[in-house]
């Protein structure tokens, strides 16, 4: 999920970007592309508080000295966790759950 562009990127590392193709798999394929487009607006929201100094979303949680920020998303059922790369201009993605209710 990332472009040359000036604005925020959203970066999905491996585990998250597995559960993103496990939704679509499953046949939650709009699930998916909501996610998706959650990710890139929080990027651009996350980049506007960071670039103005204001606290990103989510709760914090230092872990090893990195910042991570947790995000539920309840009406989704879908967890995650997030770092910020002000330098590169973005957010990645490392944890997502989805708890799949059938």
């Amino acid at each position: 999920m990332s472009t040359e562009s000036m604005g925020w990127t959203a970066v999905t590392e491996a585990t998250a970007s597995q559960v993103l193709a496990d939704m679509q798999a499953s046949g939650a394929a709009q699930l998916q592309q909501t996610i998706v487009r959650f990710l890139r607006a929080l990027a651009l929201e996350v980049g506007s508080a960071v670039e103005v100094g204001k606290t990103p979303p989510g709760l914090p949680i230092d872990i090893n000295g990195i910042v991570w920020y947790s995000i539920p998303i309840p009406w989704e059922n879908v967890f995650f966790n997030y770092s910020i790369y002000p330098s590169e201009r973005q957010i990645r993605v490392c944890d997502l759950i989805w708890v799949s209710v059938d």
